[in-house]
């Protein structure tokens, strides 16, 4: 199936009726419903207002699933009699050195 981009913003037939006018707007792709509208296209190409162009099927992706295996480190929990060390609260103390200085 043929594809045409709009280079020239131009007004034509939007039905096969041709009861109701459009604007076909520059850099719009339109691909032909019909008859009626392949007709309006190879007038717009003769005129220079729209470009056949070939739209590219993509290429079939090949996915490949591996295997992976994750393993998981589960961490040892500590020994229950070493007590994890408390986390000081509250402002630092200043050292002796800079409270000397200060005053």
């Amino acid at each position: 199936m043929k594809t045409y981009k709009i280079l020239v913003p131009k007004p034509a037939a939007v039905n096969e009726m041709g009861t109701e006018v459009g604007l076909y707007s520059a850099d719009d792709m339109v691909t032909p419903k019909g008859e009626w509208q392949k007709d309006i296209m190879d007038g717009f190409v003769e005129n220079g207002w729209a470009m056949e162009v070939k739209a590219i099927q993509p290429e079939e992706t090949v996915t490949i699933e591996a295997e992976v295996s994750v393993t998981e480190e589960k961490a040892e929990p500590e020994a229950e009699s070493e007590e994890a060390p408390k986390k000081k609260r509250g402002r630092p103390k200043k050292d002796a050195e800079e409270a000397a200085e200060e005053d």
